[in-house]
């Protein structure tokens, strides 16, 4: 029948890879109009808290496993939205004491990546979408240790989620 449309996981899969694409090519115009207008450090800044604060609206869904349901926090967080396909979250740690996770790949990285960008611009482009997690975990009341990928690495970032100090 004509405009039927069935939603199988792969549409739904290929739509959410497509859309965070998306996402990554708008993220990096944005950077690249900044960094011309007002220069590197600005455009990162305003980047960084821009997704600092987008960060803490999913932040505050998560709010409910602080301060150490570190097993709800992972399952809740690591493996959205695709139950871990985008990100392969590989589970380092997940106890008492916290929560590393490794992220064996990364759709804003691959992006990136097919786009042409250097490796200096990557390592940049990571460090501000880095701040969504910062924002995520400081409003669910987490301290969260973060590492960006770096040229040569496999992967993409390392994350450290612990008890938030007081």
């Amino acid at each position: 029948m004509k405009g039927e449309f069935t939603v199988t996981e792969y549409n739904l899969q290929s739509a959410l890879h497509d859309a965070n694409n998306e996402r990554a090519l708008i993220y990096l115009d944005i950077f690249r109009e900044i960094r011309e207008r007002h220069g590197e450090k600005e455009a990162i800044d305003i980047i960084r808290a821009a997704l600092e604060t987008r960060g803490r609206a999913f932040g505050k869904t998560l709010k409910k496993y602080a301060p150490r349901d570190f097993r709800g926090l992972c399952d809740a967080f690591a493996y959205v939205p695709d139950g871990g396909k985008m990100f392969e979250p590989q589970e380092v740690q997940c106890d008492a004491d916290g929560l590393e996770l490794k992220m064996r790949k990364c759709p804003l990285k691959e992006a990136w990546q097919s786009a042409g960008v250097t490796d200096r611009d990557l390592g940049l482009l990571l460090h501000c979408a880095s701040a969504m997690d910062v924002g995520t975990m400081d409003e669910a009341g987490f301290q969260l240790d973060i590492r960006t990928w770096e040229p040569g690495e496999e992967g993409c970032c390392s994350l450290r989620i612990t008890e938030q100090a007081d």
